[in-house]
């Protein structure tokens, strides 16, 4: 298959957008719904959010956040927090790595 030359410049230049802005703004690694297990064990959602400090993997290195519990089942909990740049962040993690502040 032949390559674009009109306009590869335009997708090279996207492209380099594309990956340094993902490996500057990383998102955090969830469980995945096998791990879950909502059908099994039930998803509660809080009524309201609870202060936690837990450990919330990316793809590069854990890290320790403070931040909220705002779901949870018997293994797993939902949180939430924001990031160095504000931005809002979810994952879940298992209910081990999280701390109730």
């Amino acid at each position: 298959m032949g390559t674009n030359k009109r306009y590869a410049v335009q997708y090279d230049k996207l492209m380099k957008r594309r990956v340094t802005e993902v490996l500057i703004k990383p998102k955090p690694v969830s469980l995945s719904a096998a791990e879950i297990d909502a059908e099994h064990d039930p998803v509660i959602a809080a009524q309201k959010p609870i202060p936690v400090r837990a450990w919330a993997r990316y793809p590069e290195t854990p890290a320790r956040v403070e931040g909220r519990a705002i779901a949870w089942t018997t293994r797993a909990v939902q949180i939430e927090w924001e990031d160095s740049g504000g931005v809002t962040q979810r994952a879940w993690v298992w209910a081990s790595a999280v701390d109730k502040l």
